[in-house]
């Protein structure tokens, strides 16, 4: 794997769970693996409801992605870190400044700037958790300044926006991903990718608003002074409609054909369950419901906004154009589906479907590493085939390994044989008695041993063969 810097991206919405893992080169990101599967009601709104089967999920997703991994590098490569998005119906912004008074001119530096951030003394609201923080703008002597360092000026006045959370919600984000032993490396807040991406530097500049249709929430970003000025969730969404179709008596995949094949005021009548008059009248009264919370909060945001982009899945309803002259006649309007990414597919890796703005945006933010190397894919296959092993140590253990088997092989030899031999050699043998000494009588000690053996010295030297022979003779006589 060498320095190779392994961008693993993954985002969880109310549709679908969606991940991929890519590496940054010369020629643009390279993405080796791709995976989505969709989500059956455990994330509801962008919130985690059920952390087990979103943990589940997540796993399945991982293997597929290290599946993917394994045929691109050859190589067997484990996930350990992710960087994720933050979505859901409680994300919202929140506004603080810090006030500083010199008390003379004085010279605006960057050490300054860090000590305000400091100072900020934002009290999140109970319950929630502070997830990010966007500086807005400065205020020098009440003058507005966008990057004071270098300015001489007796009071400054940061300004701030606070991306928030219910504390409750991420925290069952965060068990998801560590009950599938997945680290979480950086969280981000998916509008900011969107608006990166899908609002030129232009509208950022002189006010536009992006608003993001999906399943089940609509993501409403206002950007002015290209900075982002206000983020709000409506718990409303695309499904609102479909749910509504599918209470006449139609089937789900009826409902979402009707949706974006034929859509509002069609000529035609795509579903003969249901007719067009029925269509229109359940189009209008949710897709219009959602837009008039959108011209609402636009309002109330108190922010100069003369342009608004929709994007998102639920963006892709037929003949959507119509409704937006009409509900927000104000505003110019526009439709803006997710770009087309400049991305190199590795091993043909399908990714239609599966890359969002939010993802593109995560792997092009990712600096960590997030994999690691187990084994290369041609041990793993050596390993798994009973092939040798590549190592000395390996190779040791896989000797020993085999030496196993043959000794099983000579105890089912002998016990062959045993099973051949007759019935009377297979009693048991009998216990062996302890071995006497063999003399008669107690046994000698050393002592006495030795002084035998001294005896028998001296009566060789001192014995005559001629006396020897007539003993024998005697005996002979007296045996007769």
């Amino acid at each position: 794997m060498g320095n190779t810097c392994y961008i693993v991206a993954i985002e969880l919405s109310s549709s679908k769970i969606s991940g991929v893992v890519g590496i940054e080169t010369t020629e643009g990101m390279r993405i080796l693996a791709a995976a989505s599967a969709r989500v059956d009601g455990f994330i509801s709104k962008g919130i985690v409801r059920n952390v087990d089967k979103t943990s589940g999920a997540i796993n399945d997703i991982i293997n597929r992605l290290e599946t993917d991994l394994n045929k691109a590098t050859g190589e067997y490569i484990n996930i350990k870190k992710a960087y994720i998005t933050f979505a859901g119906l409680s994300v919202h912004s929140i506004k603080s400044q810090v006030n500083r008074d010199f008390g003379k001119y004085t010279k605006i530096t960057q050490d300054i700037i860090n000590e305000c951030d400091r100072l900020d003394t934002f009290q999140t609201p109970e319950g929630y958790k502070r997830l990010q923080v966007d500086p807005q703008e400065y205020r020098l002597d009440g003058n507005v300044d966008y990057n004071p360092i270098g300015a001489y000026t007796q009071t400054i006045e940061c300004n701030y926006l606070n991306i928030v959370m219910k504390e409750q919600f991420y925290t069952q984000l965060c068990d998801s991903f560590a009950q599938a032993s997945i680290e979480i490396e950086d969280s981000f807040c998916a509008a900011h990718f969107d608006a990166d991406i899908l609002l030129s530097k232009d509208q950022r500049r002189n006010g536009c608003a992006l608003v993001n249709i999906g399943a089940e929430t609509t993501t409403i970003s206002i950007y002015n002074n290209d900075k982002p000025k206000m983020i709000t969730v409506l718990p409303l969404g695309s499904n609102n409609i479909t749910r509504d179709l599918t209470a006449e008596l139609i089937s789900l995949e009826q409902a979402e054909e009707i949706k974006f094949i034929q859509g509002y005021k069609s000529t035609y009548n795509s579903c003969d369950g249901i007719d067009n008059e029925t269509v229109n009248k359940v189009i209008y009264a949710r897709m219009g419901e959602i837009l008039k919370n959108v011209r609402y909060q636009i309002e109330e945001s108190g922010e100069m906004v003369r342009h608004i982009v929709f994007t998102g899945g639920g963006s892709k309803l037929k003949n959507l154009k119509e409704l937006l002259d009409e509900f927000l006649p104000n505003f110019s309007t526009d439709i803006k589906p997710e770009p087309e990414f400049n991305l190199i597919s590795e091993n043909e890796v399908n990714i239609y479907g599966v890359i969002t703005t939010a993802l593109y945006g995560l792997l092009k933010q990712g600096k960590a590493n997030c994999c690691e190397i187990a084994m290369p894919a041609a041990q793993e296959t050596a390993i798994k085939n009973g092939e040798l092993f590549f190592t000395d140590e390996t190779e040791t253990e896989k000797t020993v390994e085999t030496d196993e088997p043959k000794k099983t092989e000579e105890v089912e030899t002998k016990a062959t044989e045993e099973e051949k031999k007759p019935e009377q050699q297979k009693q048991p043998a009998k216990p062996q008695k302890p071995i006497k000494d063999k003399g008669n009588g107690p046994k000698k000690s050393w002592k006495d041993s030795i002084g035998n053996l001294f005896q028998d010295f001296v009566r060789n030297m001192t014995s005559d063969p001629e006396d020897e022979n007539s003993n024998e003779e005697n005996n002979t006589t007296i045996n007769q």
